[in-house]
């Protein structure tokens, strides 16, 4: 092999592919070994590579043979081009150039030699002269690139495939990358002060893009003179044309990606090119199933595309195309005229599949169906949007309960909401009636997914929702009243956890006219789905009548193999039994949802799971468990970019390191995180985890005057709640020792410590407890001591939560300042406003009417009222200000 034809610039990455190419050519079983990938993909370079590293293997030569040149398959042709790059002359005499050649392979029948045949693809009607050449030596090698293999008995075969890169930036050293390291080092000859921090991002999508395909890369950099990394990837994702090159001693066919995909266009038969066209429309993969009914795909020709390296089929028996092949192979689909066409068959095929799902969501098949969606998503979002532009409302129709049943059961809110909102913001303003009925059908379901999903936007939903009920009632559609009435109802649950004065009974009565209705039209599903609403309006009233409507609930899902209900009433029910003060039932719920959610691979249900058993094991002492599951949640929520999510992580990791760690400032960092994200939208139930942290930390802080303000938002309803009730007397009983009462603040100590070990455990892991402990009895006297902790672990709790928060005989909450003062933090004027009109009582609907607001903006003021007064209800918000003459 010729000096000169390994001067390659240095070779970056790819060293696992190299090795197991080396060892494969050491294997002495392996004679024939085929590299086989698309063009641009780096066959040659690394087979330069691997040779270089085989010259003690093969003492008497290592040759290449460049076979791009040759334009004829002819055996013959090819003969004369490997015997012109080794020691071997042509005579005129009576032997043939044949007869001569194979005479001189055999005088080297043991010699060690290697012959690198490069670019065969073109010449495999001719691959039996490779066949003929081993024959004739025992000690000679030949390494092949090609774009197909030769399918030579005697053929080993190397796939390869893109350089590695991450699909995003996930906390691994970029540099570990092959793609990233082939791209740095091309950048900086470019470029010399390329600095990779600055534009890892686009590096990314870069590398992405191209999906590590070399020879894209180092075109993609060349541009770098000129253009920034982010504006060559949009201008990768508009037009693959940017990937070409001005040097001038580069090949023609390297000097563009165009011209790589055009070579290979040109040894398609037609039947190859129309099947490769009509797979262009695919995104993220096919089945062979899907290539046969949208393109036609006869399995001989699929095969062929494959043998080819334009289509690769993976270990999970599905076919994907390289996303630069995709791009070419459109490119042709729309020169070919038959566009819309073959379109229309791919909307067909798809949301004519979640169709057809439906039923087995809603039953027996549930996670199969799920999952058959979540392999084919991208390809659904792509039908979804090329039915918008196609106005093939019907197919839209008939896909969007199955599309919603995936958004809510795997967690995929954002992606289905902004494909639900695409198609209701398409659909004509002047729409037909059949139109507008399908307008409302997709409404209603994009209301569900934006409450369920606590998704940041906030439309005014009620009206949009009562419109689509009574559209609904006019034509005569009970399940899609039924299913209105549970949207509705749903919204005013959420309202309710904004304002617990808001109009709740309005919920209980569509949960149960929607119950009716399922009942009436034999839908086992939606009427389960009625009865778990209808107990959480029950939760707090009446909490045994809730649980048994989870149970029955329950025993129709198990019934229909509904496995996503079955796990969220399992989470719902650890909730209950929680709340009814059955704390080992409710972590053994908790543990069992957990491993539910998992099964079922539902992202917002992990989260949730592991939020309540973080919570669980947090209070009952097990604080290395519960900031493992912290960790697991945070992870999973950056993943999955869950803002409900978030916020819990930092909730709990508030409480855990003012307890744990004592890092007081972080965990009220972390509980104004916590705070600030509850306060969007639909999340407002949700800051326990600020109240806690800040009222914990405060007190770590000793800042006693500060976490007594917040004392009475840790309380729902009930003051006798163990939970808040025990945070409660800890944090007291620091206060009173730093005020000099060390009896009182024993006795508090007692009756904290007394209560169930599920809500007390944490108590034990508390370094500021213990140092406390250890003072009062210091300072009291051990016998004085244990009397104090005896009486006050015979008090009554309710008793004393009351008196600790100033309360009297039902008396509401006792100011957060003297009367008279002003607040800690002033009312702004917009949130007098919104005070006059509660104390009014109107309901939040209605001040929005008023101040002309949307309903999300006045929940909003609401919760700030009622942080600033520290209340946590109307009654006591009224109360509260009329101490202070703010009405």
């Amino acid at each position: 092999m010729p000096e000169k034809a390994l001067t390659l610039t240095p070779f970056i990455g790819r060293a696992q592919e190299i090795d197991e190419v080396v060892d494969l050519l050491r294997d002495p079983a392996c004679r024939l070994l085929t590299l086989v990938g698309p063009g641009g993909i780096g066959k040659t370079r690394l087979a330069l590579e691997v040779a270089s590293r085989l010259h003690d293997q093969f003492p008497d030569g290592i040759y290449f043979v460049p076979l791009a040149p040759l334009c004829l398959c002819e055996p013959d042709d090819i003969m004369t081009t490997i015997a012109g790059v080794m020691p071997f002359r042509f005579h005129h005499e009576n032997r043939g150039p044949r007869e001569q050649f194979f005479d001189y392979l055999r005088e080297k029948h043991a010699k060690r030699l290697l012959l690198v045949l490069d670019n065969f693809e073109h010449l495999l009607e001719c691959s039996e002269i490779v066949s003929e050449i081993l024959a004739e030596t025992t000690g000679l090698k030949i390494l092949v690139t090609s774009r197909e293999a030769l399918n030579l008995q005697e053929e080993w075969v190397r796939q390869l495939t893109g350089m590695s890169y991450p699909d995003h930036v996930n906390g691994h050293p970029l540099e570990e990358y092959s793609a990233v390291q082939l791209f740095v080092d091309r950048a900086r000859r470019v470029r010399g002060d390329f600095d990779l921090t600055e534009d890892s991002r686009s590096v990314i999508e870069i590398c992405r893009l191209v999906e590590g395909m070399p020879l894209a890369i180092e075109l993609a950099v060349g541009w770098l003179a000129t253009l920034r990394p982010a504006d060559i990837a949009q201008e990768i994702q508009r037009n693959m044309d940017i990937l070409a090159t001005r040097a001038r001693n580069l090949p023609e066919r390297h000097r563009s990606i165009r011209s790589v995909f055009t070579h290979s266009w040109e040894l398609l038969s037609d039947a190859e090119r129309d099947l490769f066209r009509g797979l262009s429309f695919f995104r993220g993969g096919f089945t062979r199933e899907a290539a046969e009914v949208v393109a036609g795909a006869s399995l001989h020709t699929l095969a062929a595309l494959v043998d080819k390296s334009l289509v690769r089929l993976s270990t999970t028996g599905r076919y994907d195309i390289h996303e630069l092949l995709r791009q070419f192979g459109e490119e042709q689909m729309r020169a070919s005229g038959q566009m819309e066409a073959s379109q229309r068959r791919y909307i067909d095929y798809y949301l004519g599949m979640l169709h057809e799902l439906e039923h087995d969501i809603k039953a027996y098949r549930q996670v199969e169906a799920l999952d058959l969606i979540a392999a084919d998503f991208e390809n659904v979002r792509n039908a979804w949007q090329l039915a918008i532009q196609q106005d093939h409302y019907a197919a839209l129709n008939r896909a969007v309960e199955s599309l919603h049943f995936f958004a809510d059961m795997r967690g995929r809110y954002h992606d289905v909401v902004a494909l639900l909102r695409m198609a209701i913001e398409h659909l004509p303003p002047d729409a037909d009636p059949e139109q507008t009925r399908i307008r409302c059908r997709i409404q209603a379901r994009l209301a569900r997914l934006i409450l369920l999903g606590g998704i940041r936007i906030d439309p005014d939903l009620p009206p949009l929702v009562d419109d689509c009920l009574a559209l609904a009632r006019r034509v005569q559609d009970q399940a899609e009243a039924g299913f209105c009435l549970l949207v509705s109802g749903i919204i005013d649950v959420w309202e309710s956890y904004q304002d617990p004065w808001c109009e709740i009974q309005w919920a209980t009565s569509d949960f149960e006219e929607a119950h009716a209705i399922y009942t009436a039209l034999d839908d086992p599903f939606y009427k389960a789905e009625a009865l778990v609403w209808m107990a959480s309006v029950l939760e707090t009233a009446e909490p045994r009548k809730s649980i048994e409507l989870l149970n029955e609930s329950l025993a129709i899902r198990r019934a229909i193999n509904d496995r996503n209900g079955i796990a969220w009433i399992t989470l719902n029910l650890g909730w209950m039994t929680g709340l009814e003060l059955e704390y080992r039932d409710s972590e053994h719920y908790a543990r069992e949802a957990l491993t539910l959610m998992r099964e079922i691979g539902s992202l917002k249900g992990i989260l949730n799971a592991m939020s309540e058993l973080a919570r669980t094991t947090m209070l009952r002492g097990d604080l290395e468990s519960a900031r493992t599951l912290a960790d697991e949640m945070g992870a999973l929520a950056e993943e999955t970019h869950s803002r409900e999510g978030k916020m819990l992580v930092v909730g709990l990791r508030s409480f855990l390191a003012c307890v744990m760690n004592e890092d007081y400032i972080t965990g009220m960092e972390l509980a104004a995180k916590n705070y600030a994200i509850s306060q969007e939208p639909f999340f407002g139930h949700n800051d326990l985890g600020a109240r806690l942290g800040k009222v914990v930390a405060a007190c770590g802080l000793g800042q006693y005057d500060e976490a007594r303000k917040r004392y009475a938002t840790l309380f729902w309803q009930r003051r006798d709640e163990p939970i808040p009730a025990t945070i409660c007397l800890a944090l007291e009983a620091a206060a009173l020792s730093h005020e000099g009462t060390p009896d009182a603040a024993a006795e508090l100590l007692g009756l904290a410590f007394h209560q169930p070990e599920w809500v007390s455990g944490w108590l034990h892991r508390w370094p500021l407890l213990n140092r406390l402990c250890a003072g009062l009895e210091s300072q009291l006297g051990t016998a004085a001591y244990l009397a104090a902790w005896e009486r006050g672990s015979q008090l009554d709790l309710e008793t004393t939560i009351k008196a600790i928060l100033g309360e009297r005989d039902g008396a509401t909450d006792r100011p957060a300042a003297a009367g008279g003062q002003s607040l800690p933090e002033p009312l702004s004027s917009r949130e007098l406003e919104v005070l006059a009109l509660i104390a009014e009582g109107l309901s939040n609907r209605e001040i929005a009417e008023r101040l002309y607001l949307s309903v999300g903006t006045v929940k909003v003021h609401t919760r700030n009222i009622y942080s600033k007064l520290n209340v946590s209800s109307r009654t006591q918000a009224i109360a509260q200000a009329t101490r202070f003459k703010l009405l």
